[in-house]
């Protein structure tokens, strides 16, 4: 309290305490009176207080007395009744008591404490644990973390972990949403999955914690890092969201390069609450349903349980008119350059040809050259069945088989002990259980070739499909008679199965359990021990559809079905690499034996949305040549790896007092972390390394099957020693300090990591407090199990060059060294305590050094592309049709790519984050106000060069779509989210505005469409407490149904960015027994 406001305060009390001595002494004859003693949170009296009575048996009036120099009042005439007082006084929040009762000729006594604006504004700050060993209110850290705590989510309508951090406006990058195709993960990561990726940094930049301990990764081997799926805790169990948005590699360790987000439950509930939720959208939704229970076990103990069921029902391309687009068109829409109908080439060969010669033709008949035109033609019923004529192909939409949410459930349990042993000791044990599944796993109907020329894909004259259209289609296909029509050999261009449909649907799985103990002993009056184990297993599965080359090749001569019998044999001869084995007296077509009919009389109806044959019958169709489904099946075949992923950590933490100003934390960590992969054995590239079955021998071991490879089984594990001390240090009543290090080895580096931290109240009074903050630390990450794993892992990507996904195969490195950065944070902190506002601001900065990551193979490609030297520096990573590394065909004609995790020079970073709220009381109400956001200044990459050839030029990655670029993400420059709400105590209104910059896709193909639209939605959210034990809420997302904003790739949407749900309406009750 100031000087001045005392000298006021005397002044009052002089003058109450001159009028006390004039007043009636016989006011109580017949009215009763209420007195008491009114004081402040020290314990101190508040002079000239004001203190009004009313009640009904006062009327419309009231009665008013301020208190004396001792904090006394005294309220006299009162008839008997019962009364409600109100305190009020400057820079206090008003202080309320009701049903007061009053006697006639008697006194009441009404004492009242009363709290400062100041206190009440920054206990409403919750004590945050994340980045310091100590605990402190966000108000007196010299760093930068975000509190969103249970109330603030039920305010933006209890979000789903995807939205939520979709929304904020530090991260970028995340998945959860996004089919696996195309999440940058290769598929490797199912779509039940959600990661925290702060600053677009990389999701394995990012430590994510439960109750400030580590919790194990995604079992997904992922070149570049893993990550937690955040998705496997419970959303009623959580109390807050801590979010660390600075580097703290001195505090954790490895791993908190971009920032730390921790996940802290509700320890100390107790009751019984359960709540429902339904989140509806046009073609799909959300349903969530959690109860937790909290009871106390006796003196000092107490217990909660939690759990609960999420299910999301998928939604389908179909479902929204901006996803299917036509050809050519913007928005990408899933074309390939590869369907069924497809195209038909007709090469003229001689029979003698070799290998090389072979593919030369087929190249020829396709595409022509110098000595003839090409030789070929497309299926007459190419568009009737919702393909488009390019002339030398039949392109395919396979957008309508990649759902943009997929169908999938969730489970998860959450529970924990809180005891106290003694009066000097605490112990903490919980546990958690999760499970999450896609049932129906959703995908393409089959995928093209790898190698297009092989021959593998050979339309004899015997073919029935061939004879039928033949029959019929002969002229119109440009021969002149039927019988000219079946001479030689053709060879389809296309795929198995394409606009015909079904999409192909498989399971997959994952769970995730943890176990986790610590004990807090306190030492004398400052000291205090925490010992702490803690174990999670995180297991689960991937998968693809596959087709055997081996069986494909059966099936174009004739020997195709699972009881023919007929199998193949080795032949370097062949380009395919194979020929018939022994026939055993089995005859092409006959029998069990069936041919495979690529043309369109096999077709009935297209399942290709829109097309002309989709409600009707193809008028081409054929009923004696379709394609048993006995024989795709026997085709097909899953290629699935079941992975696992373990972590044990024990850490022990000792802090004290070296005085009342100065503490300090020492302690020692132990992690071990361990990953298996095991393949099933179709896809176990160690049992099936080659395409002809008990094959060994071939030069490019990618397995079986003609599109999809196969898994090696993998094991590896890593160990963590790392030992860290922190130094908070109190200069006054302005001046905070943090000095942290942390030293850490690994199995293959090591590294010392310090940071300086500085925090100075620059304006402190009643009514307003003013900081400056500041910190500067270095952060490392050592390579990952994954990164020094050198056995292939292999995922399908769209190459542009080729216009179709290719196998990438990726190896690591054991060369690979830690990639590092120096980290920095300046901003400033405002508090107004009488309005309860505040603000910060603060610019952001990461320098880093050797960035793990792989070679970008869109650089290769186009490398590849260009010719010459360029050509020379990159076509050992390449495969042409004729082998590894020769650099012979066209890039058009690319098989396969090789890339390798490499050290990128490095990358700056740095941008600014704000944010501003405020709560006024309008009546018994109160409004509040808010706005926060992040701009991303620069996020500049500098150039990769490998023997002296450019892969990669610098570049900036900010305000860009980045499709191309491994290490960046979907970085537009500005988020931010406005608020405002109405409050009472049964009732709440928020209305919230989300924005998001346009942002520029240079990369894309159609130039008309390189700028991304900026996006915003309009929130509303309805709180209400329908009855002491039931809360209600109604939220309205996206009220204006705004779709997000065209990209020109798959999906047409960017779905780390935004969301493909449109308006939503979510309702959702609570009932609780306290």
């Amino acid at each position: 309290m100031t000087m001045r406001m005392e000298r006021k305060i005397m002044l009052r009390a002089r003058l109450v305490t001159a009028l006390a001595l004039v007043w009636p002494a016989a006011a109580l004859a017949q009215d009763g009176a209420i007195t008491g003693t009114v004081i402040n949170e020290e314990g101190l009296p508040i002079p000239t207080v004001t203190v009004t009575a009313t009640g009904a048996a006062l009327a419309d009036e009231s009665r008013t007395a301020m208190t004396d120099a001792q904090g006394v009042y005294t309220i006299t005439g009162l008839p008997a009744g019962t009364y409600s007082l109100r305190f009020t006084f400057p820079g206090f929040v008003a202080g309320v008591s009701s049903g007061v009762v009053v006697q006639a000729g008697e006194r009441t006594n009404v004492d009242m404490q009363m709290a400062s604006q100041r206190t009440i504004a920054l206990e409403e700050l919750t004590a945050v644990v994340t980045g310091t060993h100590f605990s402190a209110p966000p108000a007196n850290l010299p760093y930068a973390v975000d509190v969103t705590d249970r109330e603030s989510l039920r305010e933006q309508g209890a979000p789903q972990a995807v939205d939520f951090f979709k929304k904020l406006g530090a991260a970028h990058g995340t998945i959860g949403e996004r089919n696996g195709w195309y999440n940058q993960s290769g598929t490797l990561v199912p779509e039940t999955a959600t990661n925290v990726n702060l600053r677009g940094l990389g999701a394995s930049r990012t430590l994510t914690l439960l109750n400030g301990r580590r919790q194990v990764y995604t079992p997904a081997r992922l070149p570049g890092g893993r990550f937690v799926d955040i998705n496997a805790f419970p959303s009623i169990a959580l109390d807050r969201i801590e979010v660390l948005k600075e580097g703290a590699s001195a505090i954790y360790g490895s791993d908190a390069v971009a920032g730390v987000a921790n996940f802290v439950t509700r320890r100390d509930f107790e009751g019984f609450e359960l709540s429902a939720s339904h989140d509806y959208f046009s073609g799909a939704g959300d349903t969530n349903i959690g109860a937790i229970w909290g009871t106390s076990l006796g003196e000092g103990t107490n217990a909660v349980l939690s759990a609960d069921w999420a299910m999301r029902r998928q939604l389908e391309a179909e479902e929204r008119d901006w996803v299917l687009r036509p050809y050519p068109g913007p928005g990408g829409g899933g074309w390939s350059y590869y369907g069924n109908p497809g195209a038909f080439l007709r090469p003229t060969l001689t029979g003698t040809e070799t290998p090389g010669e072979f593919i030369s033709a087929l190249i020829r008949s396709h595409y022509g050259d110098s000595q003839g035109d090409a030789r070929l033609f497309v299926d007459p019923g190419c568009e009737g069945l919702g393909g488009t004529d390019a002339g030398v192909t039949c392109r395919f939409r396979y957008g309508p088989w990649d759902n943009l949410i997929e169908n999938q459930w969730h489970a998860r349990v959450f529970g924990e002990l809180n005891s106290e042993l003694s009066e000097n000791t605490t112990v903490h044990v919980e546990g958690l259980w999760s499970e999450a599944a896609i049932p129906d796993w959703y995908t393409t109907p089959s995928f093209p070739p790898t190698s297009l020329y092989d021959g593998l894909q050979v339309v004899m004259p015997e073919n029935p499909g061939r004879q039928a259209f033949c029959s019929s289609n002969a002229t119109a296909a440009g021969f002149a008679s039927q019988a000219a029509c079946l001479e030689d050999d053709w060879f389809f261009f296309g795929r198995l199965v394409g606009n015909s449909g079904p999409g192909r649907t498989l399971r997959r799985e994952s769970r995730t359990q943890r176990i986790a103990a610590s004990l807090d002993h306190h030492i004398g009056t400052t000291g205090e021990v925490d010992v702490a184990i803690g174990y999670s297993r995180a297991a689960g599965n991937v998968n693809q559809p596959a087709e055997y080359a081996y069986r494909k090749y059966l099936a174009f001569r004739g020997f195709g079905g699972p009881d023919c019998g007929v199998g193949v044999v080795v032949d370097p001869t062949s380009a395919a690499g194979m020929r018939l084995g022994d026939t055993g007296g089995a005859a092409a077509g006959q029998g069990n034996c069936m041919f495979y009919n690529p043309f369109s009389n096999a077709i009935l109806r297209a399942q290709q949305p829109g097309t002309t044959y989709t409600n009707a019958d193809n008028p081409g169709y054929d009923p004696s040549v379709a394609n048993s489904p006995a024989l795709i099946d026997w085709i097909n075949e899953e290629v699935d790896l079941f992975s696992t992923a373990e972590l044990f950590t024990a850490e022990a933490t000792f802090t004290n007092s070296l005085s009342d100003a100065i503490g300090y934390a020492i302690g020692y960590q132990y992690r071990w972390f361990d990953v298996t992969g095991q393949p099933n054995d179709p896809g176990n590239q160690r049992l099936t390394p080659c395409q002809v079955p008990g094959d060994r021998s071939c030069l490019d071991q990618a397995g079986p099957f003609t599109f999809t490879t196969g898994y090696f089984p993998y094991a590896s594990s890593q160990t963590v020693h790392r030992f860290y001390g922190e130094l908070p240090i109190n200069l006054g009543d302005r001046v905070d300090l943090q000095f942290a290090a942390n030293y850490e080895f690994h199995d293959v580096a090591s590294s010392f990591d310090p940071k300086a931290a500085l925090a100075v109240r620059l304006v402190d009074s009643d009514d307003y407090q003013l900081s400056a903050r500041a910190s500067l630390q270095s952060t490392f990450r050592v390579p990952s199990v994954d990164d020094v794993n050198t056995d292939k892992i292999t995922a399908l990507e769209y190459v542009w060059e080729t216009d179709v996904y290719k196998a990438v195969d990726t190896y690591g490195s054991e060369d690979l060294v830690p990639e590092r950065a120096t980290t920095g944070n300046v901003g400033l902190v405002f508090f107004h305590f009488p309005s309860r506002t505040q603000a910060t601001f603060d610019y952001w900065t990461y320098d880093f050094k050797d960035i793990i990551n792989v070679v970008p193979y869109t650089a290769v490609t186009r490398l590849y592309d260009e010719g010459g030297a360029s050509r020379e520096a990159v076509k050992e990573f390449i495969r042409c049709p004729d082998g590894w590394g020769t650099g012979t065909c066209d890039a058009a004609f690319i098989e396969r790519i090789r890339i390798d995790l490499v050290n990128w020079p490095g990358m700056k970073t740095s941008g600014l984050d704000w944010s501003v709220s405020t709560r006024q009381p309008v009546g018994s109400a109160e409004m509040s106000f808010g706005i926060d956001g992040t701009y991303t200044h620069k996020y500049d990459i500098l150039a990769l060069t490998r023997g002296g050839v450019e892969l990669q030029a610098a570049t900036r990655g900010a305000g860009l779509l980045n499709r191309n670029n491994p290490i960046a993400w979907p970085l537009p420059q500005w988020k931010w989210t406005a608020s405002v709400g109405f409050h009472t105590e049964r009732l709440s209104a928020i209305g919230a505005y989300y924005y998001i910059s346009s942002y520029d896709d240079p990369d894309s193909a159609d130039e008309n469409h390189r700028v991304i639209d900026s996006f915003g939605t309009l929130d509303a959210t309805l709180m209400m407490k329908v009855t002491d034990r039931i809360d209600g809420f109604v939220t309205g997302f996206n009220l204006l149904g705004t779709p997000p904003p065209l990209v020109n790739w798959e999906t047409s949407y960017d779905g780390f960015t935004h969301d493909p749900k449109g308006r939503r309406l979510k309702v959702g009750l609570t009932y609780t027994i306290n």
